[in-house]
């Protein structure tokens, strides 16, 4: 109870006026023509606290503070804070609005205003289309696709007409019809859509008798969380110094899908020749209907408060309110984790939303309840820190860390969860050497896929590297 009351107090620090007023420096090097302050850290503050206070992300600190620490912060050090410039204060409070021009096909132009954080492939997955369709409307992304900046407006040309949410998928998503290509296994198609072979099965009868027994060209039913996306054969011709796996990470493939694409044909890496044909199955623009949903926004009625627990720590609790599903989803995921570890440094649980939900800044979800940033499990001296710490091959305890996610994940409600890539290379390592099954592995994980590829529950979001983001479906 004390190391909680303790943080309770240090964030109520950070939210109040410090002792010392943060004092006006020069605007020069705010991205969005914001006033550039300085904040001295007061006894107790946090990176996180200080980002909450300002209306900031703790990343934009970061970057105006280049040789800054952000895990070893001490009172009295002084910071350099953008504040956000009333040129974005007085543009439109959505980030995104429609121009209303045709980009033909029955699409019309989207306006998407870049913000904090924001990343390219990020935008994509938003909109549903690929990075290649943002950067084809904006000239400036065309000479150089990073120099992405907060503020800056990017066309995206969208898809007008939505398919329906259908009865059969809760009318949460359209129905989707998969067709079976060759080498697929169940866990690499529920992957493909961001579902469990477990939905998969509930809506195609025929799998319940054997799930594994798949032929190419047979048809799925599935409710995708993933936006589905053309499919077209295509044949690569294997040149002087390629390599499987490179061929594979091309495409945003394994080599396991690339081997299965060959129908037999190639038996391992090894039997690559140059000049050789390959098949492969190429990813295309999301299909006419589907993409462009919005489920980050929206507000919390009849919200929960988290309550205090005995194996973990709320750390801001007035920023800890959730559907009442997703506080009982959380709680029972942490009791499933300590039925396994019995001895365990206590669970950190992050923001959810206000009290009321709506927009949170720096966050551009946490509005309605169902998101909940869990700290990773550390060992060391790390492992009872409170605040959030950067996670890393050398302080994750990967096997406690590993048992919390499936903790979450057996709880049938997750929607996704972000992670940073390198952290998500460490936690499908370790499950593989435990002997989890290659199809579950294709379920779950986005790695080794790439950065890039909409794949899987687990997938990568920039600024979860000291913590992973869970939405739950309800």
């Amino acid at each position: 109870m004390r190391v909680r009351l303790g943080l309770i107090a240090g964030f109520l620090v950070g939210l109040a006026a410090p002792l010392v007023a943060p004092s006006f420096v020069s605007a020069g090097g705010c991205p969005d023509g914001g006033e550039m302050i300085e904040h001295e850290v007061a006894p107790g503050q946090t990176l996180s606290g200080i980002a909450v206070k300002h209306g900031v992300s703790q990343r934009s600190i970061e970057r105006a503070n280049p040789r800054l620490d952000p895990n070893k912060i001490r009172s009295g050090q002084k910071l350099k804070v953008c504040l956000p410039g009333k040129s974005s204060n007085s543009k439109k409070k959505k980030s995104s609005s429609s121009s209303g021009k045709s980009c033909g096909g029955g699409k019309i132009i989207t306006e998407h205003e870049v913000r904090s954080g924001d990343t390219l492939s990020g935008i994509a997955a938003k909109y549903g289309v690929s990075v290649d369709t943002v950067v084809a409307r904006n000239a400036k992304l065309k000479k150089n696709p990073n120099s992405l900046r907060v503020g800056q407006e990017l066309l995206i040309c969208l898809e007008t007409k939505k398919a329906k949410n259908s009865k059969t998928c809760g009318y949460r998503t359209p129905l989707h019809t998969h067709v079976v290509v060759p080498g697929e296994n169940l866990g690499e198609i529920a992957g493909r859509y961001g579902v469990r072979r477990r939905d998969m099965i509930r809506l195609n009868s025929k799998l319940k008798s054997n799930a594994n027994l798949l032929s190419v060209g047979q048809r799925l039913r599935v409710c995708p969380e993933i936006a589905p996306r053309d499919r077209s054969k295509i044949e690569y011709t294997v040149k002087s110094g390629d390599t499987l796996g490179g061929i594979a990470s091309k495409y945003g493939l394994t080599t396991h899908e690339l081997l299965g694409y060959q129908r037999g044909k190639l038996k391992n890496a090894n039997d690559l020749k140059v000049g050789q044909t390959l098949v492969v199955y190429k990813d295309g623009s999301v299909l006419p209907g589907f993409g462009g949903y919005d489920d980050d926004t929206g507000v919390l009625s009849s919200g929960v408060q988290m309550p205090s627990g005995k194996y973990y720590v709320v750390k801001h609790p007035n920023l800890a309110y959730g559907t009442g599903d997703s506080i009982r989803l959380i709680q029972t995921a942490i009791s499933a984790y300590r039925r396994v570890w019995r001895s365990s440094p206590k669970i950190h649980i992050g923001d959810i939303s206000k009290k009321g939900g709506g927009k949170f800044p720096p966050h551009r979800s946490h509005q309605h309840g169902r998101d909940v940033d869990i700290g990773y499990v550390l060992k060391g001296d790390k492992a009872d820190e409170v605040r959030f710490v950067k996670a890393n091959a050398s302080n994750l305890d990967v096997n406690r860390t590993w048992d919390l996610i499936d903790a979450f994940l057996d709880t049938n409600e997750v929607k996704y969860i972000f992670m940073d890539y390198s952290i998500q290379k460490l936690l499908y390592e370790h499950a593989k050497k435990k002997g989890v099954s290659r199809d579950t592995l294709d379920e779950l994980f986005q790695y080794p896929r790439g950065k890039k590829r909409g794949h899987g529950i687990i997938r990568h979001s920039s600024g979860h590297v000291n913590h992973f983001h869970v939405r739950f479906r309800k």
